[in-house]
């Protein structure tokens, strides 16, 4: 049993504490961001928790706050594992653990897996099939490095997640104009780097979420995405995880593979997303975490694999119970559509469920009056269905009664 596990969370996304229910752990410091909404539970006492206490940085991408808080709770209760479930606290949960000598992937991994240019650098230098990418330390060189590649070209934050702030760029006047625009005005102001990626078309976009300990696949889903992510925020989206015997399955699963390695990781859960296009698969981005949206569910349906629990086991350092299950069909995620404003209309669940057969559940995330704010990203929606179907043309037959029957309405919100 570990004796003190510190957890890295941000404004946006909380550690799923349920998991703390397994008693693997005797004390938790919570580090999380200034101002976030999250709620935690108590522990210690009768409960079967652990004893826990909350300690609020600024920014969870300061390493030097974040060491400094760390070390002050590390003076008084030593410190055996450092946990981060969020894309942002990845590179400063590497820091610590190189910079203190905790167990576990050090710094150099964590940059691999969340600074998209050298991500992209490890990827090319390892052999693998990657969008060539430059990297511009000012958004006013982003013309000069798309003229550079080639357009169009795809540009994002270095660290970033969940399609937050990634635009394509189809010529040198469209990225002047991004360039004095409020998105490059506000990476500017924060110091920062931008990575512009070559466009490349694809047929497909897939995802591979995977388990791994001491370097080889404990448990591994191959998913296919409805459509590529970039610029659908405001549609349906979402993903069906396909059979062993697919024609894609296996090479999928084997890029996927060989990319994690490339980056570094031997012990965590992950999520790359590789595309198809007419001469094979590319690697797109590799995160070491589970996925967002309604992923880790559908796994859960269809595999019985608990996604989050593997990976609070590895981050502790235990091998993960797996008990995989085999079940008929494709299980189906889809991300309900959702627009900025005040919601006044949505359609009810009722409405929704008689519209999906082969229902298996839903989660509604927000209802009528709920405001949407309009920092939005791939994993907003106001809700996430799941169904199985017996194959891909009953899967588009079923999205698009579902289509049909969902209606969302907004109005502006100051």
């Amino acid at each position: 049993m570990t004796a003190h596990a510190v957890v890295l969370t941000t404004v946006r996304r909380a550690f799923p504490f349920g998991l703390l229910d397994a008693a693997s752990v005797d004390h938790v410091t919570i580090l999380a961001e200034t101002g976030h909404p999250h709620h935690f539970p108590d522990g210690g006492g009768a409960s079967r928790l652990p004893t826990m206490q909350v300690i609020e940085v600024g920014d969870i991408r300061d390493t030097t706050q974040v060491l400094v808080a760390v070390r002050q709770v590390a003076a008084s209760r030593p410190v055996d594992r450092i946990i981060s479930p969020v894309e942002f606290g990845v590179p400063t949960a590497g820091f610590l653990r190189s910079s203190l000598g905790i167990p576990g992937d050090s710094y150099d991994v964590g940059l691999a897996f969340s600074d998209k240019f050298l991500m992209k650098r490890r990827l090319i230098e390892s052999g693998l099939r990657t969008a060539q990418v430059r990297r511009a330390f000012d958004p006013a060189d982003v013309p000069e490095a798309g003229d550079s590649l080639g357009w169009p070209v795809v540009v994002k934050p270095t660290f970033g997640a969940l399609c937050m702030d990634v635009t394509r760029l189809d010529g040198s006047e469209a990225a002047r104009a991004w360039a004095t625009g409020p998105t490059a005005m506000r990476l500017r102001a924060e110091g920062m780097p931008v990575a512009v990626e070559q466009y490349v078309a694809m047929d497909r976009e897939f995802h591979v979420d995977a388990v791994f300990h001491k370097g080889e696949v404990l448990f591994a889903a191959v998913s296919i995405y409805f459509d590529p992510l970039l610029g659908r925020i405001d549609d349906f989206d979402g993903s069906w995880i396909v059979p062993s015997d697919h024609p894609d399955h296996d090479e999928a699963l084997k890029v996927a593979t060989r990319a994690t390695a490339a980056l570094g990781l031997r012990d965590g859960v992950t999520h790359v997303e590789l595309y198809r296009s007419h001469d094979g698969f590319r690697v797109g981005e590799a995160a070491c975490r589970p996925a967002g949206g309604g992923i880790v569910e559908a796994i859960g349906h269809q595999y019985g694999v608990d996604l989050w629990e593997a990976f609070w086991s590895l981050g502790l350092g235990d091998a993960p119970a797996l008990d995989v299950v085999s079940t008929d069909g494709l299980v189906v995620n889809v991300n309900l559509p959702i627009r900025p404003g005040r919601i006044v209309e949505m359609s009810s669940e009722e409405e929704i469920r008689a519209a999906v057969p082969g229902l298996i559940d839903m989660r509604m995330t927000m209802s009528v009056g709920d405001v949407v704010s309009s920092d939005l990203n791939s994993s907003s929606t106001p809700g996430v269905v799941f169904f199985r179907a017996r194959d891909e043309a009953e899967i588009a037959t079923t999205v698009a009664s579902l289509r049909r029957a969902f209606r969302l309405e907004v109005e502006p919100y100051a």
